[in-house]
């Protein structure tokens, strides 16, 4: 089975995918399996809204309902990370907000980096480093890394704002080196690669940088992933939990409320079907003159 690297860059919003020079995105878009309408959770904030992501249950059932992470995470929550460890898999987790602590149970990491970007600078790059290189030497089967550059550029400076789309391509720019990195070293076909957004710059005081789009994006590239799929319906964060499982060879946990969208990331898009079709007919065709 395949293993997982989950990469969440907050706020990051659909729309900057279309006008940001962001190479490695486009890269794994065309690759993959390209989502647009991944729906923000209430409250959209990325506390919250991680918490879901991993548990596969909404805000108002595993407690999390702000970012200060003084709540705790209701004791009926099945984190991904604890089903990790219960199959004896190993999980690491590289990230530069301290709150995101809540979403690891006691002993679910292997390997748990944090660099404290005191929510002013931005460390995308430098988590990115030191992700890759754990990924090399220990080969953990799921690796979150959660990158907060353009959400720090979008609270401060709006999330229309130059600096903001800017923080976006560093992002794209270090996730790239990391991707070259995986397959210098022989790991490209080793990691599924999930690309995704924790919220959508909703939760910014300043009201003209509001967005109006809703929809998150969600990209998923790799090994058995098919090429060039894009999803229209809308997709829950609570059916990425069980999907990622999947992903992994796991059974989705009995308590989470989400279903895997493996269904959808792996039916034949109509070219193929199409293609299939017009193989099949020549065949025939051959075979009547032969």
């Amino acid at each position: 089975m395949p293993k997982l690297l989950c990469v969440v860059i907050d706020g990051l919003r659909t729309e900057t995918l279309a006008c940001a020079h962001v190479r490695c995105f486009d890269h794994l878009i065309r690759s993959g399996v390209v989502a647009r309408q991944l729906q923000p959770l209430q409250p959209d904030l990325t506390l919250p809204t991680l918490i879901s992501l991993f548990t596969s249950l909404p805000p108002s059932e595993h407690g999390v309902l702000t970012n200060s992470g003084a709540s705790l995470v209701s004791p009926h929550a099945v984190s991904l990370f604890s089903l990790l460890r219960y199959r004896h898999m190993n999980s690491s987790a590289f990230y530069s907000c301290d709150r995101l602590r809540l979403l690891f149970p006691p002993d679910s990491l292997q390997t748990g980096v944090f660099i404290n970007s005191q929510a002013i600078r931005n460390v995308d790059r430098d988590l990115t480093e030191l992700a890759y290189l754990h990924l090399q030497k220990e080969k953990p089967d799921f690796c979150l890394l959660s990158l907060s550059g353009a959400d720090i550029a979008g609270v401060h400076f709006g999330f229309r704002s130059e600096p903001y789309r800017e923080s976006v391509e560093q992002a794209d720019q270090a996730l790239g080196l990391l991707l070259e990195h995986l397959a210098v070293v022989g790991l490209q076909q080793d990691y599924v690669i999930m690309v995704l957004s924790s919220h959508n710059g909703s939760r910014t005081r300043i009201s003209e940088n509001r967005p109006t789009d809703t929809g998150l994006p969600l990209i998923i590239a790799g090994p058995g992933i098919p090429q060039g799929v894009e999803l229209e319906q809308p997709l829950s964060f609570l059916d990425l939990a069980p999907t990622m499982a999947t992903i992994l060879g796991l059974a989705p946990h009995p308590d989470w409320r989400g279903s895997g969208i493996e269904n959808q990331l792996y039916r034949p898009s109509l070219e193929l079907i199409v293609r299939a079709q017009k193989k099949a007919t020549r065949h025939r065709q051959e075979g009547l003159a032969a």
